[in-house]
């Protein structure tokens, strides 16, 4: 394969002989320049339907770089995830020590069979050139808050997950097909309503309140729905006689809990009770002979995803039974254990799961299911200098009864094994035991996307989520707000002390950052009995402003959140220096200090200025509207325009609609624009009253990665005498 500099050779070759042109290049070489090519021709390699321009070179949903592996859902946790196989050396961007490029992916559900789709948002992973066995597996993870419905209602909607090397699928365009990448749909299971809307509880029971009773219940509010039971040996029993499902697999579990019961308990009575036909000695000996079974799930992908520091799993639950009752009840367990070979063989990570049900029915396809594990990635990290790290990882499926925590390669009754590739993130090597803080991202971005001066470089997934920031991408910006800082301490217990550390950029005067009563709040996630449980929790620190560190395994802080610092308006144009300090013997002197990362502060609102040149504001439909605007701020954004009320204002034109930074991949430099003219074409409009709003919002990172600064100005018209 070329390696990517023989590939840079060939291009600085091709420049000298001649001029280089478009309409000739190489797939890969096009692929090296594609961002270049797409400035100059939006619809070079042909893959947008409906475009004015002309196709260059026909390439669409190439997926010899990248594929998808799999898609599905976590409905306990309302997560998305699909897994990415990364297939060449090359191709990426450049190696581990650079910024790389982003594989990005846009989730839809589709609850009417695939006529509509509901776009549910963005992620992305950062990969690399790497050289060495391939695949390298990868995963995203997308939080969403679908459709509930009763638990008796079968919730089984359609997803679909577009992948797209490098540039961002757009949002509402479930036809959209990428250049580089691939789409891949499946179906998966929504859980029922945990509380339900009194109204929709009402409608459902087609119950009607008298109109008394209406005035005196509050209807906003919501009733618990019912927690789910497990089902005992006899109703399952009950349930599944005369079915296919064979007594091997519904009285699994019971008859796993029976052979490890103590010798004086053992018995049919006991672990079998209500159940009169049940042949024993048949039962045990189906189990003996039932290695490995994946007629009813199998696990399918499994993968990492590095910004969050977990292990993904996805598994296809294909029967519409044997899975311990309906979605009404507890049902059954998809156990998943996790080993990872960091190269002196398997270790255990530890074991997660997913609870499944019986359906009426299902697709053909099965309903697509994922698990998580967050895994210490930390300490088996080297620096990106000494190469890549890539590791195998392991994963064995067992239905309803956990697998091995002591040996990778014992056999499971119901389920499988699966191995795949992963890349261990680079980071600052750790030697000896030695108890070291580690900055990792601040404000949701990643520290090797900050620059010296404080401002981020370009940031377009956020490091403490993994998911795409909902502003999109944060570039040449400063911070504001509350800003988050997130990392590790290696090789850290829960006996370890650290507090977060503020100094003027540059002056080495250190104080604890201590916001009020310093209380912080962070979910802790832990896997008892392998069921993954979130813990929200707060923590206080001492009264020199340490912290207990919570982060320890088996469990793990969601976001790996160490802290937070509020900026104040004061702090505006100011930048500081934050570091993470360990205790060491509770002398301050003798504290640990992590890498410093500088943040530049801009906590300034946008300018925002509009007037409209009229008489009273009074125009009549078909006149066209003059005014003067002004949008700007320190570091500029966008400007844009809204007419309301909507209805009446249809068809109204503004010019200009809006404007974007050159950052941004508009044309306006900072600050924006300034005393500019705005035009309204009322031909369309109704005769109203309506209000006019300009809306200005700068690039800054405010509250890690929530909004932007933002301002506007409003003024009014009025539209009358029209026909």
């Amino acid at each position: 394969m070329t390696s990517p500099n023989d590939k840079n050779a060939a291009s600085a070759n091709l420049a000298a002989k001649g001029s280089i042109s478009l309409a000739k290049l190489s797939p890969e070489l096009a692929r090296s320049n594609f961002h270049a090519l797409l400035l100059a021709n939006p619809n070079y390699f042909g893959n947008l339907a409906e475009s004015k321009f002309k196709s260059i070179l026909s390439i669409q949903g190439d997926t010899a770089y990248e594929s998808l592996g799999c898609v599905g859902y976590n409905p306990q946790f309302e997560q998305l995830r699909a897994t990415i196989n990364i297939k060449l050396d090359g191709g990426y961007s450049g190696g581990i020590c650079s910024a790389g490029s982003n594989e990005y992916v846009r989730f839809y559900l589709s609850y009417d069979g695939g006529t509509t789709w509901l776009d549910q948002g963005l992620t992305a992973v950062n990969v690399f050139d790497v050289p060495g066995p391939k695949p390298l597996e990868y995963a995203v993870t997308l939080g969403i808050s679908p459709k509930e419905d009763f638990c008796f209602f079968q919730n089984l909607p359609l997803v679909r997950a577009i992948l797209s090397w490098n540039f961002p699928p757009p949002a509402n365009s479930p036809a959209w097909v990428p250049v580089w990448g691939d789409t891949l749909d499946g179906q998966i299971q929504i859980d029922g309503y945990e509380l339900i809307p009194f109204p929709i509880f009402l409608e459902a029971a087609k119950v009607t309140l008298p109109e008394e009773f209406s005035q005196a219940i509050d209807l906003g509010q919501s009733l618990e729905a019912a927690k789910p039971k497990a089902l005992s040996p006899a109703d399952l029993h009950k349930l599944y006689s005369g079915t296919s499902v064979p007594q091997h697999r519904y009285l699994a579990k019971s008859l796993a809990a029976a052979i490890k019961a103590p010798a004086a308990q053992l018995g049919q009575a006991k672990s079998f009770a209500g159940i009169s036909d049940i042949d024993l000695s048949g039962l045990v000996g189906s189990v003996l002979n039932t290695n490995g079974d994946t007629a009813y799930e199998q696990l399918e992908c499994v993968g990492l995803n590095p910004a969050t520091s977990q292990l993904t799993g996805v598994l296809t639950i294909k029967q519409s039974a044997g899975y311990a009752g309906g979605p009404c009840t507890a049902g059954s367990t998809e156990y998943v254990a996790f080993w990872v070979n960091w190269g002196a063989g398997f270790e255990y990570a530890g074991t997660t799961s997913v609870s499944v049900h019986d359906f009426s029915a299902i697709p053909a396809g099965g309903l697509d299911y994922t698990v998580f594990l967050p895994v210490n990635l930390a300490d088996h990290a080297q620096p990106c200098g000494d190469g890549p790290l890539i590791a195998t990882v392991r994963g064995v499926l067992s239905w309803d009864t956990p697998p091995s925590t002591t040996n990778p390669n014992a056999p499971v009754v119901w389920g499988n094994s699966l191995d795949g590739l992963i890349l261990v993130p680079p980071g600052p090597a750790v030697s000896g035991g030695n108890a070291v803080p580690f900055l990792a991202s601040v404000g949701a971005v990643d520290v090797t996307e900050i620059g010296s001066d404080g401002r981020i470089t370009n940031a377009t997934i956020n490091a403490e989520t993994g998911l795409a920031f909902p502003w999109g991408p944060f570039v040449d910006s400063p911070f504001g707000g509350q800003i988050s800082l997130a990392g590790v301490i290696f090789n850290g217990t829960l006996s370890s002390k650290y507090r977060i550390m503020k100094a003027p950029h540059g002056s080495g005067s250190f104080a604890p950052v201590i916001n009020g009563t310093g209380a912080l709040n962070i979910t802790i996630l832990s896997f008892p009995g392998g069921v993954p449980t979130e813990t929200p929790t707060t923590i206080f620190p001492d009264v020199n402003g340490y912290y207990t560190y919570q982060n320890v395994a088996p469990n793990s802080v969601i976001g790996d959140l160490l802290g937070i610092w509020t900026s104040a308006a004061s702090d505006t144009g100011n930048a500081y220096d934050l570091r993470v300090d360990l205790s060491v013997n509770g002398n301050p002197a003798d504290d640990i200090h992590s890498n410093v990362v500088t943040v530049l502060i801009n906590n300034q609102q946008p300018t925002a200025l509009l007037t409209i040149v009229g008489e009273c504001g009074e125009f009549s439909p078909g006149d066209t509207i003059t005014g003067t605007f002004t949008a700007t701020a320190t570091d500029f954004g966008s400007f844009s325009f809204q007419i309301l009320p909507t209805i009446p204002a249809a068809g109204a034109i503004v010019t200009p609609a809006g404007g974007s930074s050159s950052y941004l991949g508009g044309v306006i430099g900072d600050p924006g624009v300034s005393g500019q003219t705005v035009t309204i074409d009322t031909t369309h409009m109704q005769d109203c009253g309506y209000s006019f709003t300009l809306y200005v919002y700068d690039r800054t990172n405010v509250g890690s990665g929530e909004t932007v600064n933002w301002n506007y100005a409003s003024t009014g018209f009025c539209l009358q005498g029209g026909s």
